[in-house]
């Protein structure tokens, strides 16, 4: 029995040591790994500002000057006659758009329906209309005054 005590205990001991040995280990090779990340980073940051100040520069954000300045230039665009073609678009149900010489998409709002033909070339004036439609095309535009420069085909009702 002493034997078997013997045994047991030089295998406890040895059990002992070798859990704190391997804590201390353990910790060792956590201090190692966190010391080697935080260096790959010092380095990276180092070797490459050019990156650092593009990462900054990569989310550009519009301040309040910035977007009234682009709303206004918007506005602007379209505060003169502009001169287009209405074309029908069979999305969403069907609807009619202008697209103007210079090629900007104008989504009217209020277009009477004597002016709703394919092809039509018209003159509008008008105000932009700061609204989400379900269309997802072009610029919304209420329309002051419109001319018909020279007509279209009229789409059929089935076609719509």
């Amino acid at each position: 029995m002493t034997n078997n005590k013997k045994i047991l205990s030089t295998l406890l001991i040895t059990l002992a040591l070798s859990a704190c040995g391997s804590s201390s280990t353990d910790n060792k090779a956590d201090n190692a790994t966190d010391k080697a990340a935080k260096e790959l980073v010092k380095q990276e940051q180092e070797s490459s500002p050019e990156q650092a100040a593009t990462k900054l520069v990569a989310t550009p954000t519009l301040t309040d000057d910035k977007m009234t300045e682009v709303k206004q230039k918007l506005k602007d665009d379209f505060s003169d006659w502009q001169r287009g073609r209405v074309q029908f678009l069979n999305l969403e149900g069907g609807f009619y758009g202008i697209i103007t010489d210079s090629g900007q998409k104008i989504l009217p709002m209020n277009m009477a329906k004597e002016f709703a033909q394919n092809g039509a070339v018209v003159r509008i004036k008008g105000k932009v209309k700061n609204v989400m439609t379900i269309q997802q095309w072009g610029t919304p535009f209420t329309i002051t005054d419109i001319e018909l420069i020279s007509p279209g085909n009229k789409v059929k009702e089935a076609d719509m």
